[in-house]
């Protein structure tokens, strides 16, 4: 078992010595915020809309496959669209799945507090029910997050629609370096959530908000990668 904590510092310098970071970056906010913008301008745009965070997410899959084989030193180019599309959509029905899963034990607490009494707010179990129900499942998406960033790195690295449900080799490399692979994922969590936050604090920035979260995407799935790239040469 490998418990060293990954070079995070290098993936970040490393990102950097792209000279054209600047552009494959915006190019990425600007995807992503035609994605949310389109489906307010009329529904009819959904599907498009669907397309466009599908391509944001094969280029993530497509950084996180370069971080793998440990070339930090450049970005991935915004070529072959089709691929970038078929990868991303591969791996949103692999999310979905999961998804589905969290909301039908939502779905089954809520039927059965409807069944008893416990979906009454006079009633003395409502707040037991309330309380476990919602620790039961933000438990279940923080696991279920955790487990997705180190699949995600699977289904990139091998290129397969398979790897996506190769359960038990994520479980075994989680079991592997649960540490090296938890301080990637908290820091990549971390540098996503002030990416919105700072922005939004400013209220000046808020036009930058699809930019600055596509860049700590980025840079969250380099570091996933690169804590598998370590794991890989200690191997």
């Amino acid at each position: 078992m490998s418990s060293a904590i990954p070079d995070l510092d290098g993936a970040l310098k490393g990102f950097f010595q792209d000279k054209e970071w600047p552009l494959k970056i915006m190019l990425g906010g600007l995807i992503n915020l035609a994605a949310a913008a389109l489906p307010l301008t009329n529904p009819a745009f959904v599907p498009i809309s669907f397309a466009l965070l599908g391509m944001s997410s094969g280029y993530l899959l497509r950084v996180m496959r370069l971080s793998i084989k440990g070339e930090l030193d450049k970005l991935p180019e915004w070529s072959d669209i089709v691929d970038l599309l078929v990868s991303g959509l591969s791996w949103f029905s692999i999310c979905l799945g999961f998804g589905f899963f969290v909301l039908s034990v939502l779905a089954v607490s809520l039927i059965t507090a409807g069944n008893t009494s416990m979906l009454k707010i006079a009633s003395p179990s409502y707040l037991y029910w309330a309380l476990g129900t919602f620790i039961a499942i933000y438990a279940m998406v923080v696991v279920f997050k955790f487990f997705l960033a180190v699949l995600m790195a699977n289904f990139a690295e091998e290129e397969r629609m398979l790897a996506g449900f190769a359960w038990r080799k994520v479980i075994k490399r989680i079991a592997d370096q649960p540490k090296g692979l938890m301080v990637a994922w908290l820091a990549g969590l971390t540098l996503s959530f002030f990416a919105v936050l700072l922005p939004v604090l400013t209220r000046v920035g808020i036009p930058l908000v699809p930019f600055l979260s596509f860049l700590a995407e980025v840079i969250a799935v380099r570091m996933i990668g690169q804590a598998l790239a370590q794991r890989n040469q200690v191997v």
